[in-house]
């Protein structure tokens, strides 16, 4: 039976906290009952909407706004649904409880914006990186274990299905040059190996939900690896027309998204048939570069970067 494939248009969420200036929308992320959908980059808030009747429920204010760079910088749902994580360009990383919208912590110590977030599946554990550095905080102990990387440049993270090995893409803006993936022990920070050769260099990176594949982005070739995650050796490659493909996800039920541009492609993989697509309405200068799926996947949530939110079901 095919997987749902989410591409007809729900809602666009249209309001002036969205569409001023102040308050462009830059990233998404589901709240475990698949109807929270938080939204968060230019503005000072982060706005809360309900994602099926395109209302908002609230806001959540904290962080300290950038004049040139916006505010947040990324966001994260905790998989029991108890947390929403922020990451600002303020340099700090805040902990909200979806339940009051209460903040219940600020997590500092960066250098830079915060500009990735994953929670681990298994464990109370966040992993945040900024643009060089990636540090791994036990929400439960309050430990805080930096990661030593073999370089910098942090492009993407992701954690595997069973939360034994954290993802790290390496290379920042390079362009050239043989950047690896960093797999990462989440327990005491080393790096247990790295994944990638020569002229290699990811973009984007997301783990099936079944634990078994590894997608990658590859930059600016218009290519998406699928890898094994038991040998890590490249099981199926993936093309696109886009020039570049900046974000990925998987559904629940294991259909990949990429953003590529000016839409979201989305893959059954297994079939081979070409992919379905959600388009994007244009904005002069702003690519797709945000995807969601909620957690039950019937709902894909997109955004052009410093633009509006749409919806698909």
């Amino acid at each position: 039976m095919p997987l749902h494939l989410p591409t007809t248009f729900v809602h666009d969420f249209k309001s002036s906290n969205l569409f001023n200036r102040a308050g462009m929308a830059s990233h998404v992320a589901f709240a475990a009952d698949s109807r929270l959908l938080a939204i968060a980059g230019d503005g000072r808030t982060i706005d809360l909407w309900d994602a099926y009747e395109a209302k908002q429920v609230g806001s959540l204010s904290g962080h300290e706004p950038s004049r040139l760079k916006g505010t947040v910088s990324a966001l994260a749902s905790s998989p029991d649904g108890q947390l929403l994580a922020s990451g600002g360009q303020d340099k700090t990383v805040r902990l909200w409880r979806t339940a009051d919208g209460a903040s219940v912590n600020v997590l500092t110590g960066f250098s830079e914006s915060v500009r990735r977030l994953a929670f681990n599946p298994s464990a109370p554990v966040l992993a945040a990186a900024d643009k060089n550095s990636v540090r791994l905080f036990d929400l439960a102990s309050g430990a805080v274990r930096p990661v030593t990387l073999p370089e910098g440049g942090v492009n993407d993270l992701a954690f595997t299905a069973d939360g034994s090995l954290l993802a790290v893409a390496l290379g920042g803006q390079e362009k050239k040059g043989a950047h690896p993936i960093a797999l990462v022990n989440p327990v005491d920070g080393s790096v247990a190996q790295t994944v990638g050769e020569r002229e290699f260099l990811a973009r984007a990176l997301a783990f099936s939900p079944d634990g078994r594949l590894l997608a990658v982005a590859l930059r600016e070739k218009g290519v998406i690896q699928l890898r094994d995650s038991a040998s890590w050796q490249v099981v199926r490659t993936l093309k696109v027309t886009a020039y570049a493909v900046f974000a990925l996800a998987f559904s629940p039920q294991g259909v990949l998204g990429a953003a590529l541009g000016d839409r979201v492609g989305l893959w059954d993989l297994t079939t081979e048939s070409e992919p379905a697509a959600a388009k994007v309405p244009f904005v002069k200068s702003c690519f797709v570069e945000t995807l969601a799926f909620s957690p039950d996947g019937q709902l894909l949530a997109t955004c052009r970067s410093g633009s509006n939110v749409r919806v698909y079901r």
